[in-house]
């Protein structure tokens, strides 16, 4: 296994088969669809990518991944009324993956003869955001050319995951990355994650709560205008808007929250799916009198320097800042922020009326993920995934309404200092008015 796969499959052996790192892609699909094409265009990207028809198991002591034939594949289908395809989805989404048989399985739900969902679960150790829109972008040539009676023209993959994952191992840890992370989680904050409402049940995982954040084209553009005037990505600025609502709510003039980042960037890997993603913490000093265009320009270097350093996989920098016994200290980051600008292609089969649609997850990976979007009107949609066994779902509404207009001051005011926007920091027994 890669060294992020291996840290995914440890994790699930914790949890007991409640796996935490399910996945889904589903689309609404309206018009005349041809299930038996669409069965043969999934399983030819199962066939050509080795990683979903593979198992991670464990072979004399050491967790590897072992590639199985490739197979004809049927999709699961089920039918249910309209009213009742939330809960369908839901429980759909909430069956776990058993890595040691299958890291994805298809759905077909149908609502009519001419409406249905389609539902790809995939396990977090096999894909990620990058993949997915691979995924995506194949089976629309796949199912289009074999529906149009022509041939695929996809280009032979170059790398296969199970190759990169060998070559990964082969090469070990950069001495000077290894050095870098251990500085920078040294002594982090113990605890950086907004109040709860409740402690929750000591079992993992927890269940997992959604709000749905919209920010509108006008606050969009005001982020990009910022982030083009402090010389920072749009992330940048985000980023820095979540230091200053976590050091809002915090004990401490540092912050600290989970980016994640891709481990791509060559040819021979950018058309694999494949989990070819790292967590990496962002370490932020914030105080009262610290102004936006400050703490941007700290964040920007914090996500550079990070980036630099990027190939040494979380679970090691969990060992590094010795939060090795989950138990007894709060996880490294319990706030996790992404941030997805990529042009998807928009999705289209022919004769057929597509709409990507998100399904919540049924386990919480941690405190917050907040997940900003960006639309085409130039706002974003922010999917905030809670852990609703200690937040209700009003205190997630209400910090993620806070979080926007904080937003919307500093990129107004970035030389206003901190303390002059918001006043002085909340501690964690004072909670934001429900104003």
């Amino acid at each position: 296994m890669s060294r992020e796969q291996e840290a995914l499959w440890l994790d699930d052996l914790m949890c007991d088969g409640q796996s935490m790192y399910g996945e889904s892609l589903a689309y609404r699909l309206t018009g005349d669809l041809d299930v038996a094409t669409l069965e043969w265009a999934i399983g030819q990207i199962i066939s050509r990518h080795e990683v979903l028809r593979t198992r991670l198991t464990e072979r004399a002591g050491e967790p590897v991944q072992i590639v199985g034939a490739a197979a004809s594949v049927r999709l699961a289908q089920l039918s249910c009324p309209p009213a009742e395809l939330a809960g369908t989805l839901s429980r759909i989404v909430a069956e776990s993956l058993d890595l040691d048989e299958t890291p994805i399985r298809p759905w077909l739900v149908r609502m009519s003869p001419t409406e249905a969902v389609l539902v790809v679960q995939l396990h977090h150790a096999v894909i990620d955001d990058w993949a997915l829109n691979v995924f995506q972008r194949e089976l629309m040539h796949l199912y289009t050319a074999r529906l149009l009676g022509r041939p695929p023209d996809l280009e032979p993959l170059p790398v296969q995951a199970g190759e990169f994952a060998v070559a990964q191992q082969a090469q070990g840890l950069d001495p000077a990355d290894v050095e870098y992370w251990r500085e920078r989680v040294r002594a982090a904050p113990l605890s950086c994650t907004v109040p709860p409402d409740s402690p929750g049940p000591e079992d993992l995982p927890h269940r997992a709560g959604r709000h749905v954040l919209t920010i509108d084209p006008e606050l969009g553009q005001a982020v990009r205008a910022a982030g083009r005037a402090l010389r920072a990505t749009p992330f940048t600025v985000f980023a820095a808007a979540m230091g200053t609502l976590l050091w809002q709510y915090g004990e401490s003039d540092e912050v600290i929250f989970g980016m994640p980042v891709s481990l791509r960037g060559t040819a021979a890997v950018d058309g694999m799916i494949a989990y070819l993603s790292n967590l990496l913490p962002l370490r932020l000093a914030v105080s009262p009198s610290t102004s936006f265009r400050e703490l941007t320009s700290a964040t920007r270097a914090e996500v550079l320097g990070a980036l630099a350093h990027r190939t040494v996989p979380f679970a090691h920098l969990v060992r590094l800042s010795g939060r090795v016994a989950p138990d007894s200290l709060p996880p490294l980051c319990d706030v996790i922020l992404v941030v997805d600008d990529m042009s998807w292609e928009p999705f289209s089969l022919p004769g057929i009326a597509a709409e990507r649609i998100y399904i919540p997850p049924a386990r919480a990976k941690c405190a917050l993920i907040v997940s900003l979007v960006a639309g085409e009107d130039g706002g974003y949609t922010g999917l905030c995934d809670f852990d609703a066994d200690v937040y209700e779902a009003s205190t997630m509404a209400r910090v993620m309404s806070r979080y926007a207009a904080l937003l919307a001051h500093c990129v107004a005011a970035p030389d206003e200092t901190l303390g002059h926007l918001i006043g002085v920091p909340m501690t964690h027994a004072a909670r934001p008015p429900s104003t």
